[in-house]
């Protein structure tokens, strides 16, 4: 960082100097959040003052000293200018180093504001298929075509339940022949009650 030579405001008594390649502060902010100034390091402190000691030597009638100056280098950041909706980093860049009696004030200034990535999540989820729509399984029915009616859909889920009901009955008539293979016929008289249930 260079300080370049200061020009003299009599009504302020204040000395402006300007500053090339300043140092550079950041801070994050999410939407809408408060913005609050970052915290200046002791460490940075330590070498502002060094370099203020270095860069103004000759300036002075009397030179500086740390123990003086330590406790009069200040940093001003203007986090106000950081818009309240903006979310992201904004990095600060000190421009200026404004000396009075008083006090040796680095001011910086925005440099960059760099937005946030924007989150995106996606989950995968499949397609929900409505219960007219579905296909019926194990059908001896020619594929439907693309645009199936409803008349066609419904159709098909009437041949598969047909077709269960078939297969039911089917394995009941086995059932019932390994009955009468292993106990007789004379105990099949669930079928007489099946028949007159029928009747009524």
């Amino acid at each position: 960082m260079k300080i370049h030579k200061p020009t003299y405001n009599a009504a302020t008594k204040i000395y402006t100097c300007e500053l090339s390649d300043g140092f550079r502060l950041s801070l994050e902010k999410e939407k809408d959040e408060a913005v609050s100034s970052p915290p200046i390091s002791e460490t940075l402190l330590t070498t502002l003052t060094q370099t203020v000691i270095d860069s103004t030597n000759g300036w002075f009638t009397k030179p500086l000293t740390k123990e003086w100056l330590r406790s009069r280098v200040f940093v001003d950041v203007p986090t106000t200018e950081v818009p309240g909706e903006f979310d992201g980093k904004a990095e600060f860049v000190a421009s200026q180093l404004i000396i009075s009696k008083e006090e040796f004030r680095f001011r910086c200034m925005v440099a960059s504001l760099i937005p946030a990535e924007k989150v995106m999540i996606a989950f995968d989820e499949p397609e929900e298929v409505k219960p007219e729509e579905t296909i019926p399984e194990n059908s001896d029915l020619e594929p439907l075509g693309i645009g199936p009616t409803r008349r066609i859909l419904q159709k098909a889920q009437v041949m598969k339940q047909r077709t269960k009901a078939a297969r039911a009955l089917f394995r009941a008539e086995r059932l019932t022949q390994e009955y009468i293979q292993l106990y007789g016929a004379e105990d099949t008289d669930w079928e007489d009650e099946n028949d007159d249930d029928e009747r009524d």
